[in-house]
């Protein structure tokens, strides 16, 4: 850790571009930077609305000549001021703004995803000539329960794996507001490219957490897609098998339209051993079965755990359950390691819970086969993460424009 000549721990500066307070995801990732204090929000470009982008300053105390009303002045003004930009607008607009920034030589910690394409995330990796960071956030894989299955699977409990099922079910494009009306979506959420939107919104989480807990490379995959909702000009239901490597079989299915599900995330892995179960809205809780037919509710009180009840974890004791922000503020603390670790060039490993361009890669690959298969009704085999095609195909990238 970077300490100030007083010995105590200086904290990483960060800038954000997006992330409003009207905005989906702002609040969330100002509040996960707060937890356990190892950065400091000093400088932003929240909006492209004025008055939104004063009024975000005000409520994260940014000072008001540290809040810019672009990108290209943020960058100019704070690139040699801060450890690392985060980048929340939406994924339309990521890879021209990352790429920016990378060239810049500023470190950048991007909303998923990180680009709409897997070409878009080569061009990314061209900008990075310069070694300059860069990380993902996938949130949910901070969730003390997921890192503990990942253990499991590494420590070899569940035998050998056999299946995993991923869902992500959510209702808000079928569901109504209190005055009989659709819910209305962001409008950047209603328009689908290469990749349709939901993939690019719930389906990189999906696969984030394939890789996360298994390290298992997908290879090959079967997709159907389908558009139930109010707005039929995007899909917004996937369902998808997906083959992987070392046998492991996945289903994959994720949408806006299951009523009822206001955010259904599940996970269930099946080994030849044992098998196990966690749902998003009881995080603190996993449900373990083993091939003698024992059921158990594992927590992080439970006497065979050995991840989730790290001192790092217990922000309280157990029985006074974690959720979605301290799951948000775990991963930002591995990220301030990682880019602490980078910034001091400390020769190491990968952080083992820090994802980014490889892994962003891989996911936007599975999505765009899956968009294949739903369109030629087939298998469609993925390219290995190991190829890289020459980027010659030209990229239209639509100019910035901030999450409302």
């Amino acid at each position: 850790m970077i300490r100030s000549s007083q010995g105590v721990p200086e904290k990483l500066r960060l800038a954000f571009l997006g992330g409003a307070v009207n905005s989906a995801v702002g609040r969330a990732h100002r509040d996960a930077i707060e937890l356990d204090q190892k950065f400091d929000l000093v400088a932003g470009c929240f909006s492209r609305h004025d008055d939104i982008n004063r009024e975000t300053a005000g409520q994260y105390r940014i000072l008001p000549e540290h809040c810019h009303a672009d990108f290209d002045t943020l960058l100019s003004k704070e690139g040699g001021n801060i450890d690392a930009l985060v980048v929340l607008t939406p994924t339309q607009q990521h890879t021209k703004q990352v790429v920016a920034a990378l060239e810049a030589g500023v470190s950048v910690i991007s909303e998923k995803a990180l680009a709409g394409s897997s070409v878009e995330t080569r061009m990314i990796g061209n900008a990075r000539s310069n070694g300059a960071f860069l990380a993902v956030t996938y949130n949910y894989t901070g969730y003390p329960m997921l890192r503990e299955i990942r253990s499991m699977v590494k420590h070899g409990v569940f035998g050998e794996l056999q299946q995993i099922h991923i869902e992500m079910p959510q209702e808000t494009f079928l569901r109504f507001r209190r005055d009989g009306m659709p819910m209305t979506p962001q409008d950047w959420r209603l328009h689908d490219g290469a990749v349709p939107t939901v993939s690019l919104d719930l389906g990189v989480h999906v696969h984030s957490l394939l890789h996360f807990l298994t390290q298992r490379e997908p290879e090959e995959v079967c997709a159907t897609s389908q558009s139930f909702g109010h707005f039929p000009q995007v899909l917004d239901n996937v369902q998808a098998l997906v083959r992987c490597a070392g046998g492991l079989h996945c289903s994959m299915w994720y949408g806006k339209t299951a009523l009822g599900q206001r955010n259904g995330l599940r996970v269930r892995l099946y080994g030849s051993k044992a098998s196990i179960e966690w749902l998003q809205e009881t995080p603190e809780l996993a449900y373990f079965y083993d091939c003698n037919g024992r059921k158990q509710i594992l927590d992080r009180a439970s006497p065979d755990i050995m991840i989730a009840n790290n001192t790092r974890y217990e922000r309280f004791k157990a029985g006074h359950p974690s959720g979605f922000i301290e799951a948000f503020a775990n991963y930002y603390a591995d990220l301030a390691d990682a880019l602490l670790q980078h910034k001091t060039n400390t020769a190491c490993l990968p952080h083992p819970y820090v994802l980014g361009l490889e892994e962003a890669e891989e996911g936007l690959r599975l999505l765009e086969a899956i968009e294949c298969s739903r369109l030629e009704n087939r298998w469609v085999e993925i390219e290995p993460q190991g190829v890289r095609r020459p980027v010659t195909e030209r990229i239209e990238i639509r100019p910035p424009q901030l999450a409302l």
